[in-house]
């Protein structure tokens, strides 16, 4: 009894000094922040599905951004050039040797074990999305994709399925996908791959944003349409949509910032506009 007295009084403690800091997480543990200046607080562009997706798992609407990125590639050149640079981006996309630091969030770092067990905060799924019923070419590269395909899923991403061997019914006909730039650059090696099973097929990717290709799938001017982020109500009561990956957002910075670790709630009051300058994580 005495042992859960003091257990309940440390909570008790933790909830009142708590603040922004998570629980467990002492400020005094922050590196030295002091040559680093004003924050660079980089966002998505609109429409994005990692914009969408990060806005709801850390519970912003982005209120503190001071700029935009259009693509990963476009947040990875930033934080390289600006050591003042925050943003996040797709795990995996992002480059090797990009030169940026990952963010550990509430302790936790993204990797694929991670990810898999769903133990950092940041993951969400890749998903192709598609309205009525599928043809006989759209469901043989569903299959292979989640059968064979799940081979190349596991390169960069974590597989949602076990990879099992995959015997094309040969059906012809054309697809059209569009949607998510995240997701675009697996899908177009997976569509490559089909397409060398079944040459009777003709699949087209074009990368544009989570959001229209999902409003074009609705609008039937796409077969597939490929989405990072979870749907919307009123999306999935007009779509089906079936997760082909795992990922996570990753959170980096400038090589140069030591920062190793952000606590959720920072990271939420940094994007929130709660701090300005990095010293202030310490004060």
């Amino acid at each position: 009894m005495k042992c859960k007295r003091l257990l309940g009084v440390g909570l008790s403690l933790c909830l009142l000094l708590g603040g922004l800091t998570a629980c467990g997480e002492n400020k005094s543990d922050m590196p030295d922040l002091s040559s680093l200046g004003a924050m660079t607080i980089l966002a998505r562009e609109d429409g994005s599905g990692t914009k969408e997706e990060f806005e709801n798992l850390a519970g912003t609407q982005e209120k503190g951004a001071t700029a935009q990125a259009q693509s990963t590639q476009d947040v990875e050149k930033t934080l390289a050039s600006d050591k003042n640079a925050i943003g996040y981006a797709a795990y995996g996309s992002l480059s090797k040797d990009s030169g940026v630091r990952l963010l550990s969030i509430d302790g936790v770092a993204p990797t694929p074990e991670t990810i898999r067990d769903n133990s950092y905060p940041l993951c969400r799924k890749y998903s192709l999305a598609y309205s009525g019923q599928l043809t006989a070419v759209e469901n043989d590269f569903l299959t292979y994709i989640l059968t064979q395909g799940q081979e190349t899923v596991s390169q960069d991403y974590i597989p949602v399925k076990k990879t099992q061997t995959f015997l094309s019914d040969k059906s012809a006909g054309q697809i059209s996908i569009a949607g998510s730039s995240s997701a675009a650059p697996l899908v177009q090696a997976l569509a490559k791959q089909y397409m060398a099973i079944n040459p009777n097929a003709k699949i087209t990717v074009t990368a544009t944003d989570s959001s229209r290709g999902l409003t074009q799938a609705i609008r039937g001017d796409c077969d597939l349409a490929m989405s990072s982020r979870s749907l919307k109500d009123y999306e999935s009561e007009l779509l089906t949509a079936q997760a082909i990956a795992a990922d996570a957002i990753a959170v980096a910075v400038n090589a140069d910032n030591p920062l190793e670790n952000l606590s959720m709630q920072q990271l939420t009051a940094i994007y929130d506009g709660q701090y300005k300058q990095w010293t202030d994580l310490s004060k």
